[in-house]
């Protein structure tokens, strides 16, 4: 009887320390998960503001064109060759 005992009670160890062994893994690889994707995250922000930095370029570079283009057409129009 003492050594069935035993043998459960050990059995029983083993599997706590096994689980609890396994769940330190597991937090450990979690927390990894976690900070990849946090650097994933912050990446992803950087990028959109630098789209949304060039896309305010681009509409400025267009303005800017097209007053030059109105510039250009009202100076053509005032200096036709006769």
């Amino acid at each position: 009887m003492a050594l069935l005992f035993a043998i459960i009670a050990g059995m029983i160890i083993g599997a706590g320390s096994v689980a609890y062994t396994l769940s330190k893994r597991w937090k450990n690889e979690v927390e990894i998960a976690k900070a990849d994707m946090q650097q994933v995250l912050e990446q992803h922000q950087q990028e959109q503001q630098a789209s949304r930095e060039l896309q305010q370029k681009v509409a400025d570079l267009e303005y800017q064109l097209n007053e030059a283009r109105k510039d250009l057409n009202h100076y053509r129009s005032q200096h036709k060759p006769d």
